[in-house]
Order: C-alpha cells, then sequence, then structure tokens
C-alpha cells in the first residue's frame, strides 16, 4: 500500500521601501535552482542550499544595494524560512532533529536542527576577514537569524576550526543544507504522526 503525501510547495513574496523578493520552493525537489539577488557571491551560497539540501529555490530579490547588502541579505533569510515553513504545513511525518559535521579544506563545521516551532539562532562563527566580495561577513549572521525566526526552527551554527573565510562561510551553508535536508525528510515510520508530545509543532505551544 502506497501512503498518499501532500505535494510540499510553497511560494511567498514580500514587498518592503528596502526590498521586494518573490521564492518558490520544492521541499521534495532535486536542488533546482534559480537564485538571484544581485549579490554572487551570496547566490552562489543560496545556490549551494538548494544543491546540498535537494529543495528546489527559485529566488529573485531587488534590494537597496545602493546601500548595503543589510537589507537584502536579512530579507532573503525572512522569505526563503517562511516559503519553507509555509511549504512544512503541519510538519506532520518528519524527522524533525538532524545534525552534520562538514568538513571543507581547512575548516570544520557543525549545524544541529530542529524543527521545533520555536525560533532560536546560536551563531558560534568566527570570521578571519571583515569583508568577502565587498560584502561586510557579519551581515552573514543576520540572514541565518532571520531564517531561523521565519522558518520557526532551532538552529545551531559553530564553525569548529578554519582559516578561509570563504570556506568558513560555504561550510555553514552547506552543513545547514544538509542538516535541513535531514530533518524534512518525512519518516517512513511514523508518516502520519507529528513528532511532538505536545502534537503540534507551529510554535503556538
Amino acid at each position: 500500500m502506497t501512503e498518499k503525501v501532500n505535494k510540499r510547495t510553497s511560494s511567498f513574496e514580500r514587498k518592503t521601501n528596502e526590498t521586494k523578493i518573490s521564492v518558490t520552493v520544492n521541499l521534495d525537489g532535486s536542488g533546482d535552482n534559480n537564485i538571484n539577488t544581485g549579490l554572487p557571491f551570496f547566490d552562489h551560497m543560496i545556490e549551494q542550499l538548494s544543491k546540498h539540501s535537494l529543495i528546489d529555490i527559485d529566488l529573485k530579490c531587488k534590494g537597496d544595494l545602493q546601500i548595503d547588502a543589510h537589507h537584502t541579505m536579512e530579507d532573503v533569510g525572512w522569505a526563503l524560512g517562511k516559503a519553507i515553513n509555509d511549504a512544512l504545513d503541519s510538519k506532520t511525518g518528519i524527522n524533525r532533529y538532524s545534525y552534520t559535521y562538514l568538513p571543507m579544506d581547512e575548516c570544520l563545521t557543525r549545524c544541529c536542527i530542529d524543527i521545533s516551532g520555536r525560533p532560536w539562532l546560536i551563531w558560534n562563527v568566527f570570521l578571519p576577514n571583515i569583508s568577502i566580495k565587498g560584502v561586510e561577513t557579519e551581515i552573514f549572521r543576520e540572514f541565518f537569524q532571520s531564517f531561523s525566526q521565519s522558518a520557526s526552527l532551532t538552529l545551531h551554527i559553530e564553525n569548529i576550526y578554519g582559516k578561509n573565510t570563504h570556506h568558513i562561510l560555504e561550510s555553514c551553508f552547506k552543513s545547514m543544507a544538509i542538516s535541513l535536508r535531514k530533518a524534512i525528510m518525512l519518516d517512513l515510520r511514523n508518516l502520519n504522526n507529528i513528532p511532538s508530545t505536545k502534537g503540534t509543532l507551529t510554535g503556538n505551544k
């Protein structure tokens, strides 16, 4: 007997005086992506997130880059997290928890995820360079912060060691991608249940 599983897809638009964003996700995709934020390095990081999570992501953002990258990266995190949270719906049948140790050349990064309905970010990442490709590296934290808030998940990211800023950042995105892939995966032994003794993972209880 084959279980019937609803399509886990979602689209979301966010428009403010600072950014205009449209995003569509398919949680059960193959990692196809079409990303354009106006920030090539950031685009590459979202492409990594899509590729290694197997979430199809179509994302466009037109932001006030004449000021800086802050609003674009923060709002992209919010929009993408919201779309993923909407696609998860009640979160019935998911694994919920996951963690990944991700090596990338000289660095090692750990990401732990709980799709709990209780947003929280622990960001224990030291970035040696102040900027990369003209973007202040401290802004990357704002992406993960807003993503964890709107995706309504607990997210712990720690770079255990590393020297190259590009490698460290990329390992953060890749480790989150793989953790996310495993956490949103459907548990065939528990397809009809929400993995919580509360009976909900919406964060309302």
